[in-house]
């Protein structure tokens, strides 16, 4: 799947945020490459692994979507590589991304 992202910046960093709804921070990697591209990725289970639950219950609608996700981020020149942070909260990734001084 491709979970929704939105990237902005203010005067002291840039932020990247990821809607990742029933994820944990240990179902998701992050790896930086030597290229300043920075790869987030994951695995999102299904719960309901058939279409059949207990009790005869059967699903109407799925709309949720489940599997593996990855995307691709190039971190701008101005960027401190060094001092990246991460942070999940409410099924939604915080990546802040410090700017170098100038």
């Amino acid at each position: 799947f491709r979970p929704n992202n939105d990237l902005f910046e203010d005067d002291n960093n840039y932020y990247i945020q990821l809607d990742l709804p029933g994820m944990t921070k240990d179902q998701i990697h992050m790896e930086l490459s030597e290229d300043r591209i920075l790869k987030i990725s994951g695995k999102r289970e299904n719960k309901f692994k058939t279409p059949e639950i207990k009790n005869g219950m059967k699903f109407s609608k799925m709309d949720c979507p489940y599997g593996k996700f990855s995307r691709a981020f190039n971190i701008h020149e101005t960027a401190d590589i060094d001092r990246i942070q991460a942070k999940m909260e409410n099924g939604v990734l915080e990546v802040t991304i410090p700017k170098t001084e100038p």
